[in-house]
């Protein structure tokens, strides 16, 4: 089984994305503005982490206010089982072109 999670964005802007996909699949996907409207094969599946993380997951919930990038980031290492060091975001980010991810994205 082939994992991967990519998440992207800020703490102010649009635009800002998880999505976690396993053997080509879109298990869960969401804006990291509106976690609550999940989207994928598995979208609940990592509404404990959401919660644990403190990201709104449902209706209900009164707003975040939280840190979406850095939300986002423990997210993914939750969801893959790798930990992301403070050394290892701290160096230069590695960045490029994605429209080849378009069937996937």
């Amino acid at each position: 089984m082939a994992a991967a999670v990519f998440a992207a964005g800020s703490d102010a802007g649009s635009d800002a994305g998880f999505i976690h996909c396993a053997d080509g699949r879109v298990i869960a996907a969401f804006d990291l503005h509106a976690c609550r409207t999940r989207r994928g094969e598995g979208p609940d599946r990592l509404q404990a982490h959401q919660r644990e993380l403190g990201m709104e997951t449902s209706y209900e919930d009164p707003g975040w206010a939280g840190a979406p990038t850095a939300a986002a980031l423990a997210l993914a290492g939750r969801a893959t089982g790798v930990h992301l060091s403070r050394a290892r975001y701290a160096a230069d980010a590695l960045f490029g072109p994605t429209e080849h991810l378009a069937p996937y994205a």
